[in-house]
């Protein structure tokens, strides 16, 4: 399955910075949207499961075209 970086900004100035699945993603944005985003949420991850309190949340990120793990050189 494809993924996606998920970043996540708490109050603080914390951000909580993901690899998961694009299913993921969708999940997480799509409570956010239906504005059910209260209470706790398992994030599952490449870096591990995340327990995530979704009324905490000041913002949520998905970098576009960020491809996980890869290092480019242009211009050569």
């Amino acid at each position: 399955m494809a993924t996606r970086r998920l970043e996540l900004g708490f109050e603080g100035g914390t951000v909580l910075r993901l690899t998961v699945d694009s299913g993921v993603a969708d999940e997480v944005t799509g409570a956010l949207a239906a504005q059910s985003a209260s209470g706790w949420r398992a994030v599952e991850s490449e870096e591990g499961t995340f327990w995530v309190d979704l009324a905490e949340l000041v913002y949520v990120r998905l970098p576009p075209g960020e491809a996980p793990g890869r290092v480019g050189f242009g211009g050569i």
